[in-house]
């Protein structure tokens, strides 16, 4: 009886395992080609780096009116270095009428959508 029990507690724990480890596996999320990724940071934050595909747009311009120059059914995605601004930005965008808004977070999660850095 107890090796039955060790033996059905074994599965349990091997099914979970493999369970959770093709989830960790699933890191990248593919953004649209025709995304247009917008960084939100500052001018010199963008300078010192920034992913390879970005246009500058900082939050302070966002707030000020200055929005995408593109169609608001188009696909853009917004990041920043926490993931603070790039939020209230898609905030903003959204409540402007932009209606396909990736939020991508923080500058490190470029990767995980398949954009490399500058």
């Amino acid at each position: 009886m107890k090796t039955a029990i060790i033996v059905i507690v074994a599965i349990v724990g091997l099914l979970g395992l493999a369970f959770l480890s093709k989830d960790s596996n699933q890191t990248t999320t593919t953004l649209s080609p025709d995304t247009t990724v917008y960084d939100v940071r500052t001018p010199a934050e963008y300078a010192d780096g920034h992913a390879k595909e970005a246009i500058l747009l900082p939050l302070a311009a966002i707030q000020a009116g200055s929005y995408p120059s593109v169609d608001k059914d188009a696909p853009i995605a917004v990041y920043c270095r926490s993931g603070n601004r790039s939020s209230q930005a898609a905030k903003i965008l959204k409540d402007a009428g932009y209606t396909n808004i990736t939020d991508i977070g923080a500058y490190t999660n470029l990767s995980k959508y398949g954009l490399s850095t500058t």
